[in-house]
């Protein structure tokens, strides 16, 4: 087998109890989990975390940045910078490996009602301070913590139809080059015409972190349905001799999450086809 690590990301629930996502990581046979930090504290609470850990044996072995700066409990939640900060303390007092951390905005997008459509139109100014501190910070924060900080390509967005990528640094080139690790999002790269077989490739030893799911014109589908070849790309992976974690990360609908033994018969199916192709 790979040494790699199958993790169960709770973003892929985020629609249920984090308490619940051990549970059923821990029946559905994964290494871990992957923690999507968010506005609950329950998902930001080390003590509360290590308990769900050490109770169903499914250690935190990733821990997410926050999207929202909806944020109780945090610090200045607002600011990008400290975001990362906070959720790297989590990562380090739970022994986590990786944090994942998302490029930075090169443009800021906002929902609009026209012609009763909703659509995504650019509004202002990216985040340019996030910028500033990847260009002239990132590697020296990182030389300070064993955690690795896997910076993760972005899907495309939308504007009046066409594809338009608005972060930094997110084509193959620009993201594999980065920083030093690297998290590689194989439905994201998707949305970009991109195989993620070609990301991989350019990452190398950089990648540290992988976001599998697979992508049918809708993002985060179950590893094994959709246009993407993820068997390929496990089997690319294993050959490379990946060491890293690989967390399954997919949409609720796409779990089925409504009904409980679909949910748990798409989990166990999502494993078994994950472990056949690390091998």
């Amino acid at each position: 087998m790979s040494a790699a690590r199958l993790l169960f990301s709770t973003g892929s629930l985020y629609v249920m109890d984090v308490a619940h996502c051990f549970a059923l990581a821990a029946e559905a046979g994964f290494d871990g989990v992957e923690v999507m930090c968010d506005d609950r504290w329950s998902t930001r609470d080390p003590r509360y975390l290590a308990g769900l850990a050490e109770r169903h044996r499914q250690p935190v072995l990733v821990c997410h940045t926050p999207f929202s700066p909806r944020l109780p409990g945090w610090r200045a939640p607002q600011d990008h910078v400290a975001r990362i900060e906070q959720t790297l303390r989590l990562a380090e007092a739970l022994g986590a490996e990786t944090i994942v951390v998302h490029l930075p905005d090169r443009i800021r997008l906002r929902k609009v009602s026209l012609f009763g459509r909703t659509v995504r139109v650019p509004s202002r100014a990216g985040t340019r301070g996030l910028k500033a501190w990847f260009e002239e910070e990132l590697r020296h924060f990182q030389r300070r913590t064993t955690v690795r900080l896997g910076i993760e390509n972005m899907p495309a967005a939308r504007i009046f139809g066409r594809p338009v990528s608005h972060v930094w640094w997110n084509t193959v080139p620009e993201w594999s080059r980065v920083h030093r690790w690297l998290t590689l999002d194989t439905t994201h790269w998707a949305t970009h015409g991109v195989d993620p077989l070609d990301a991989l490739r350019a990452a190398g030893d950089r990648l540290c972190h992988v976001h599998l799911s697979n992508y049918d014109g809708r993002e985060h589908r179950l590893p094994q349905r959709g246009r993407l070849d993820l068997a390929a790309f496990l089997r690319a992976l294993a050959g490379a001799g990946f060491e890293g974690t690989v967390s399954v990360e997919l949409h609720p609908d796409a779990l089925e999450f409504h009904d409980d033994a679909a949910l748990r018969r798409n989990l166990a199916e999502t494993v078994a086809f994950c472990r056949a192709h690390l091998q």
